[in-house]
């Protein structure tokens, strides 16, 4: 029912920012690098959401909600999101800060969609996807003390936080993310079934907006502080998270199968597409640059996504 969708959506928003809060203020107590926490306990807690929705999905046979998830999640975070935030905030960006996360980005793909292309994700293939992650965070916390980089943690005040406040905080927050995915999944199932849509539709539109919105926060108000570099990163490193950490996890917990073979002959492909459009797009009209034409272009590829599973 929409009481139970409601209700898990506000625990999975009220338990992510808990969890990453906690993880935040645990890290920071324990002299933990300022790099290790962006690249580590901050990345994993803002996926946490989608974590969570595609285990509890994948746990009650419910893959595709697992997979839509993930899917329409990267389609989001490109299409609604960057693209929004563009056409609200002009970014100017160096292409060539982002060329090999991107890169990484499309070989997840490519890797996922070999896996997609054979039915599925078996509990090997999600210990390689696993894999990867770990190899990718080891790589990018070894690139940024060579840089001297510092991840900025803005809105996060924990400075004053104490150890036992950071450790309540971690259990409240994962316990609500718990709570707020059974709810949410089990919400999302009735509301499919009362509406008469199919829960790949309601996957890779409801579910992916709803867990994404840390995304949302974070690329909003990184690009109104003139942070563009964080607001685009931050797109192409949690797609790449959703890819290897969401399905990774997921699968190693309960193999994923695909029921709707809409969301590989259609949905993949279009994140795919999306995800090829991000550099080129910096470069298209002006270079170094996402304007209001570029985000418009996103956006409108997004609405043209709804429209197409609509009609």
């Amino acid at each position: 029912m929409a009481l139970s969708l409601l209700a898990g959506f506000g625990l999975l928003l009220l338990g992510g920012e808990l969890l990453v809060r906690g993880s935040v203020g645990i890290a920071m107590k324990l002299r933990i690098s300022r790099v290790v926490i962006g690249l580590t306990l901050v990345a994993f807690a803002t996926s946490a959401p989608e974590l969570i929705v595609s285990v509890v999905a994948a746990l009650k046979g419910k893959s595709d909600i697992a997979l839509g998830n993930v899917i329409g999640s990267n389609i989001a975070n490109i299409g609604l999101i960057l693209g929004g935030t563009a056409l609200l905030f002009k970014m100017s960006a160096l292409r060539t800060i982002y060329r090999k996360d991107w890169i990484f980005l499309l070989v997840s793909n490519a890797l996922l969609g070999v896996f997609l292309y054979f039915g599925g994700i078996s509990s090997i293939q999600g210990g390689i996807l696993v894999t990867l992650l770990v190899g990718y965070n080891i790589f990018k916390i070894v690139g940024a003390r060579k840089e001297g980089m510092v991840m900025p943690m803005d809105g996060l005040d924990t400075s004053s936080m104490s150890l036992g406040k950071g450790v309540l905080f971690l259990i409240l927050g994962a316990t609500g993310l718990k709570f707020g995915a059974q709810f949410f999944v089990s919400g999302i199932s009735a509301v499919a079934l009362d509406l008469g849509l199919t829960e790949r539709f309601v996957s890779v539109t409801i579910v992916a907006f709803g867990t994404s919105v840390p995304e949302l926060a974070a690329s909003l108000t990184a690009a109104k502080k003139g942070e563009s570099d964080i607001a685009i990163g931050n797109i192409i490193g949690s797609n790449i998270f959703n890819i290897l950490s969401v399905l990774g996890f997921t699968a190693l917990i309960k193999p994923i199968t695909i029921e709707d073979q809409a969301l590989f002959t259609f949905d993949f492909p279009y994140s795919i597409f999306l995800t090829l459009l991000i550099i080129p797009l910096m470069g298209l009209f002006k270079a170094d640059r996402l304007n209001r034409l570029e985000g418009g272009i996103l956006l409108s590829l997004y609405f043209m996504f709804l429209f197409c599973l609509i009609f």
